[in-house]
């Protein structure tokens, strides 16, 4: 029995995980397709009453932290132009979390 892909959506992002790969959609375009297995994710606040920035990529290491990646880890990433408020962090932890269920992969929780 084939798996319903895992989506999360979020003001004009797009997140869906299918047969093994993590897909990002930013305002209707593709911004990127990458294997599980080499996935990294982090929300990084600079200030702590400003937004964070969401960054997804590719990372060096498999057995990298799936989200919470260490930036050093990043062996690219991308950053969809919106920022992810403090409060809504938390509902993309839970869909990481997932994912990293999935790909069998270590997370960060903060």
């Amino acid at each position: 029995m084939e798996q319903e892909p895992l989506t999360f959506d979020y003001e004009d992002l797009h997140l869906r995980v299918d047969r093994g790969v993590l897909e990002v959609f930013s305002r209707g375009r593709s911004e990127l397709r990458v294997p599980l297995r080499w996935i990294g994710a982090l929300v990084q606040y600079k200030k702590p009453d400003k937004p964070g920035q969401l960054f997804i990529g590719t990372v060096r290491d498999p057995n990298a932290a799936l989200y919470g990646t260490d930036p050093a880890a990043f062996q690219y990433s991308t950053s969809p132009a919106f920022r992810v408020p403090r409060a809504d962090e938390p509902l993309f932890r839970a869909y990481f979390a997932e994912v990293a269920r999935l790909a069998d992969r270590p997370m960060l929780t903060g």
